[in-house]
């Protein structure tokens, strides 16, 4: 009797651990050291949600720093299934999402939860077009708009980044910066701290979400606070590897990506951006200026409509895409 009784329990155990193990694991690739803002209040709470409800149908590991992904290869890693779900900003890949770059127009979102749900809502409808055939997008994270800042040089209207190189992150900002009569500088998120120390740049436009993960309070001093275009950020997998998944773990993930998804992303990050302004102000000397409704004024007459010629120039159907993405941050709005 007591053997079979202990025969029924193995057989129990066995049939538990192979169905465990029958759970599809994928690898999340993020890119950023495990500790970085964006891991902890947003990729990992969202990677956490997918586990919890995973079950024997997918679970996901996360997989942190730049050996496996980094900010320049993350959609190539992901295609080549080095990893199977990854997190990257379109701005670092613009020649691969130049439809998405709608994102970094100045003047335009308000905050970050309005431009995560109205970008979710133009891929829902097709709007980014052939972007998106070869992936799917799991969370649209719209950043906030940037400001400017400088090392060292007062800081209180944009024509004092004249004669000064300035970091750029995307095709539009380096227009705002030559508008301005600084030279844009192309330099990725990881040598910005080297390049502002060093004096090879003079400052960089970016939005304050940067800051710490990046030590950029330490080699800033002058803020400006200007609406200077945003970013955006992607969870997304390739399709086939999509495809390949099981009804159940393709139900799980869905619950959990998406527009709603993506839109409590993006309140997360304003609350992020916040934060982060806060722990600049309290992290070495810092002058901040906020830009006036005269200056607001003045930036969207001198590059607002030249930035957004500049976009549907390069962009075929930019100048719809645009006015999709206005109508789509009202709507948001609502």
């Amino acid at each position: 009797m007591r053997r079979h009784l202990l025969a029924a329990l193995l057989c129990s155990a066995s049939m538990a651990t192979s169905t465990a193990a029958s759970a599809e694991t994928l690898l999340f690739g993020t890119s950023n050291a495990e500790q970085h803002p964006v891991v902890t209040k947003v990729l990992k709470p969202w990677a956490d949600a997918v586990n919890a409800e995973g079950g024997d149908a997918i679970q996901i590991e996360m997989r942190h720093g730049p050996t496996m992904v980094n900010h320049e290869n993350y959609y190539d890693r992901v295609m080549d299934d080095v990893v199977q779900v990854v997190w990257g900003m379109t701005v670092f890949d613009p020649g691969r999402f130049p439809r998405m770059l709608v994102s970094t127009l100045p003047l335009m979102i308000d905050t970050s939860e309005q431009g995560s749900l109205a970008l979710c809502r133009m891929h829902e409808k097709g709007a980014f077009g052939d972007e998106t055939a070869n992936v799917v997008p799991l969370l649209f994270v719209q950043f906030p708009q940037s400001a400017a800042h400088l090392n060292g040089s007062e800081l209180t209207s944009m024509e004092q980044i004249a004669g000064k190189k300035i970091i750029s992150g995307s095709p539009i900002s380096a227009g705002i910066i030559q508008a301005y009569g600084g030279t844009p500088l192309s330099i990725t998120i990881t040598e910005q701290y080297q390049a502002l120390q060093r004096g090879t740049a003079d400052g960089t436009i970016i939005n304050y979400t940067a800051f710490p993960g990046f030590r950029l309070n330490e080699v800033t001093t002058n803020h400006l606070d200007l609406p200077l275009g945003g970013a955006l950020g992607l969870v997304f997998m390739a399709r086939d590897r999509w495809d390949a998944l099981s009804d159940d773990a393709r139900a799980v993930l869905s619950k959990h990506s998406g527009c709603d998804a993506s839109r409590t992303a993006g309140a997360t990050v304003d609350q992020w951006e916040d934060e982060a302004k806060g722990f600049v102000a309290a992290n070495g000397k810092h002058t901040f200026t906020a830009g006036t409704a005269e200056q607001v004024s003045e930036l969207a007459q001198r590059v607002g409509a030249r930035v957004e010629a500049g976009f549907a120039e390069r962009v075929p159907g930019g100048a719809d895409l645009i006015a999709t993405f206005r109508e789509e941050l009202a709507a948001a709005k609502e």
